[in-house]
C-alpha cells in the first residue's frame, strides 16, 4: 500500500508525512549505494575468436602480391638475350632450384634489407613442403616462376605436361596465382618442357649473366662474376637450392655495390614490361625513367 495512504490511517500529521517520505527516500538511496558497491563488475565482453587457418586461404588472391603480368609480345616466347641499347639501369636477379628452408629465408631477408625484388624459379618438389616460403616471396613483391617439378633435362611429352601442371598447381595453391614464367632445367630449350611451356603461353626465360655459383667458388668470386659484367636490362642466374649457401653470402655485396652504381633490382615480369615499353616508344626517342 502507498505510504500516503498508510499515514492517513495511522493519524500521522501532514508535516510528518513529508518527513516520512524523506526518510524513506534516504533509506532507499543508502540501499542502492550499498548494492552498487557490492555488486560484482560486469563480465568482460569476449573477444572474437581468431579465424581458422582455412579462412586465410579465402583472402583475395592478389592480396599483397606483385604483378606477374607478361607483355603479349613475350608470351609463348623464348627470352635468351637482353634488349640491345636498353637505357634503364634495371637488373633482374633470378634464383633457381629452391625453395630451401635454410638458404631461401637468408636470400629473402637480404633482398628485403636492400628493397630489392627478384624472381624465384622454383622446383615443384621443393615447393610442396615449403609453401609458406612461396607465399613470403609473393607477399614481398617477388615473382615466382616454374622450374618444372623435377629437375629433368629430358622428358616425354606426357611427363613434361605433368611436371608443368603439377608445379603450376603448387605455386597457385601457395600464392593464389598461376605462374607466367618458366625456366627449363639446365637451360635446355629444345625439349618437351620448353616446347609445351611456350605452347601454354609461358615466357620461357634463360639468362644473360651467370654467377657460375654451381661451381666450387667462394662468395667473393660469385659476387664479382655479377658485379663486373652487368649492362642495363640483364637477367642474372643464381641459385637458392640446397648447397648454395655461398650464393646467399655473396648477395649483400652484389646488392650494395650494384645499388651504389645506380642499378635497380626488379622482377623478370617488371623487366619485360620495361623492355616492351621502351620498344614501343615513338620514334622521337625511347622512354627513359630513372
Amino acid at each position: 500500500m502507498p505510504e500516503t495512504h498508510f499515514a492517513r490511517k495511522a493519524g500521522v500529521p501532514p508535516c510528518w508525512r513529508g518527513r516520512s517520505l524523506l526518510v524513506a527516500g534516504l533509506a532507499l538511496g543508502i540501499v542502492l549505494v550499498g548494492c552498487a558497491k557490492t555488486a560484482p563488475p560486469p563480465a568482460p565482453v569476449p573477444k572474437p575468436a581468431a579465424p581458422p587457418a582455412a579462412a586465410s586461404a579465402a583472402l583475395p588472391a592478389d592480396l599483397g602480391l606483385g604483378d606477374w603480368t607478361v607483355p603479349e609480345r613475350y608470351r609463348g616466347e623464348l627470352v635468351t638475350k637482353r634488349v640491345r641499347y636498353f637505357p634503364r639501369k634495371l637488373l633482374a636477379l633470378t634464383f633457381d632450384d629452391g625453395p630451401n628452408p635454410t638458404i631461401t629465408p637468408q636470400v629473402l631477408k637480404t633482398l628485403a634489407a636492400h628493397h630489392a625484388h627478384a624472381t624465384f624459379f622454383v622446383l615443384g618438389e621443393n615447393a610442396e613442403g615449403h609453401r609458406g616460403l612461396l607465399r613470403q616471396m609473393a607477399d614481398a613483391g617477388h615473382a615466382v616462376g616454374s622450374h618444372s617439378y623435377h629437375h629433368l633435362y629430358k622428358a616425354s611429352t606426357e611427363v613434361a605436361k605433368w611436371n608443368l601442371e603439377k608445379t603450376a598447381a603448387v605455386i597457385e595453391r601457395s600464392t593464389g596465382r598461376r605462374p607466367t614464367l618458366f625456366r627449363p632445367p639446365g637451360g635446355f630449350t629444345n625439349g618437351a618442357l620448353a616446347r609445351l611451356a611456350r605452347e601454354q603461353g609461358y615466357a620461357v626465360i634463360l639468362w644473360t649473366i651467370s654467377s657460375a655459383d654451381t661451381t666450387k667458388i667462394g662468395p667473393p668470386v660469385i659476387a664479382r662474376n655479377i658485379i663486373h659484367t652487368p649492362n642495363p636490362g640483364d637477367i642474372v642466374l643464381m641459385h637458392d637450392g640446397s648447397g648454395h649457401a655461398r650464393t646467399a653470402q655473396a648477395l649483400p655485396q652484389i646488392l650494395e655495390e650494384l645499388g651504389a652504381a645506380g642499378f635497380q633490382f626488379v622482377t623478370v615480369p617488371e623487366l619485360l614490361r620495361a623492355w616492351a615499353e621502351w620498344q614501343a616508344a615513338p620514334e622521337g626517342g625511347p622512354v627513359v625513367r630513372e
